[in-house]
């Protein structure tokens, strides 16, 4: 029993810790490392759009829907800025894995663009079933562009599998998150909010085009209902106007700034002069967005904007507290992940552990990290020459490298390692820092300055270094 007493009394203060640091972890980003990293860093681009006017086609994706009631595949085509001349383009559908006639509809047409218009809308219709069966793929081409130069001769769109179970993995499966099954390090935290405008559709666009792994984003829902991505249980912190998101509906949060507050290597403050703050009013209208990309880029997103545009990129989502405990957030959730398809490769965390229980209840197919509570009591079990508790139904461990106590240690990794979970380290923006964990063998670090994490994973494994980055 003295032993019992002796574990209870170092395990209540790390239990309490964790609780009360939990909500805020996000929201101190660490400034402590001056200048610009190299690989990606620059989160201003803004300006100086100039040359050719180039046309564009994203990738994108969209539930099959159901037998007789199929569901609507749209691809953006957009031009990377304004033209003072008008613009054309033919597009057609072209079979991959899905077929025309059988998983969607044929087509083809032109689209022009007047003066001054950047996006157009192709809408592909599909031919849903009720078969469980993998995601298939079409493409869009496009010819004959006038007035523009092509930049993008195809788009890749995804038919998602909507039809499919989701149970539970069996004891003992492969965890898709280890490192010996995928490459997991470069975790986009918030889009690199050091770097880019935070959990902005132009945050995650830089942060997969600078080669981030992961991106991980916070969901809230609206006072309509609907899933948004944002840190924040206010809008004040990043966007031009003031309140709680849940006392918005969805049209009222994508009509304000969200990168109104964002100054380059600081993140979201308000001590800066106004031209520090690049991107405020590209959302708006009132400045012209940076070239190959739109307005929309810089509003709130929402989550199921993030899956139509990422289709094959994996994805963290933190759970936030639900607004009425009833479950219908975890269910919104749960819901639209399985409408996409998405399952091994997206992960869903959450600090708060009711909101952890009542998704994995709706959705046991899909990986979720150790809930905050129970990880401090693997975290105390790990310590010494004892294996660490068995863990069961989750695929990683989101710890701090030390709280009160040091969590991340060898022994902790090699312990979760040999329970078949991976450990991601949050919120890490020193370079030495990161250097440490990966030496120590994590399988992820969640960071605000992807673009510096990608320049140190550049270099030769094991061989890291922050000489010249920093």
């Amino acid at each position: 029993m003295l032993e019992e007493e002796a574990i209870m009394k170092r395990l209540l203060p790390l239990v309490l810790v964790l609780l009360a640091t939990a909500c805020v972890r996000d929201n101190r980003v660490d400034t402590t490392d001056p200048g610009n990293p190299g690989g990606g860093g620059n989160g201003g681009n803004g300006g100086g759009n100039s040359g050719a006017t180039t046309i564009l086609v994203d990738d994108k994706a969209a539930p099959e829907g159901a037998d007789g009631n199929g569901g609507v595949l749209s691809f953006d085509i957009r031009l990377d800025q304004a033209s003072d001349l008008p613009v054309t383009v033919s597009w057609r559908t072209v079979d991959g894995t899905a077929l025309a006639g059988e998983d969607y509809e044929e087509a083809n047409g032109e689209v022009s663009f007047a003066a001054d218009e950047t996006l157009k809308s192709v809408a592909i219709t599909l031919i849903g079933d009720d078969v469980d069966e993998a995601a298939e793929t079409l493409m869009l081409e496009l010819s004959n562009p006038t007035g523009a130069e092509l930049g993008d001769a195809s788009a890749e769109g995804t038919i998602a599998n909507d039809d499919g179970g989701c149970d539970a993995d069996l004891p003992g499966s492969e965890n898709p998150w280890l490192v010996d099954e995928r490459v997991l390090i470069n975790y986009s935290h918030r889009g690199g909010a050091l770097e880019y405008p935070e959990n902005t559709m132009y945050s995650y666009k830089k942060s997969v085009e600078i080669g981030a792994d992961v991106l991980e984003m916070d969901v809230y829902e609206t006072g309509d209902g609907e899933l948004v991505v944002i840190h924040d249980e206010t809008v004040d912190r990043t966007t031009n106007s003031t309140g709680s998101v849940s006392n918005y509906t969805v049209a009222e949060l994508k009509a304000m700034d969200a990168a109104y507050w964002f100054i380059n290597d600081r993140g979201a403050v308000t001590d800066g002069e106004e031209a520090d703050y690049e991107f405020r009013g590209v959302a708006t209208g009132e400045k012209a967005p940076p070239k190959g990309y739109l307005a929309n880029d810089f509003t709130i997103p929402t989550l199921e904007e993030i899956l139509q545009a990422f289709p094959n990129t994996l994805i963290n989502i933190e759970l936030k507290p639900d607004p009425d405990s009833t479950g219908s957030y975890e269910t919104k959730v749960a819901d639209l992940l399985k409408a996409y398809g998405r399952k091994d490769d997206v992960i869903v965390a959450s600090f708060i552990d009711v909101p952890a229980a009542l998704f994995k209840l709706q959705a046991p197919c899909v990986s979720t990290s150790v809930p905050t509570g129970q990880a401090a009591v693997y975290v105390l079990t790990s310590q010494g020459p004892l294996p660490m508790t068995p863990v069961i139904g989750h695929h990683a461990f989101q710890v701090p490298p030390e709280l009160g106590i040091e969590v991340v240690t060898e022994d902790f990794v090699n312990d979760a390692h040999n329970q078949n979970v991976a450990v991601h380290v949050w919120t890490i923006n020193s370079c030495d820092e990161m250097v440490r964990l990966l030496n120590l063998g994590v399988d992820a670090v969640m960071t605000d300055r992807p673009g510096l994490l990608e320049d140190v994973l550049a270099q030769t494994p094991g061989s890291w270094s922050c000489e010249g980055l920093e």
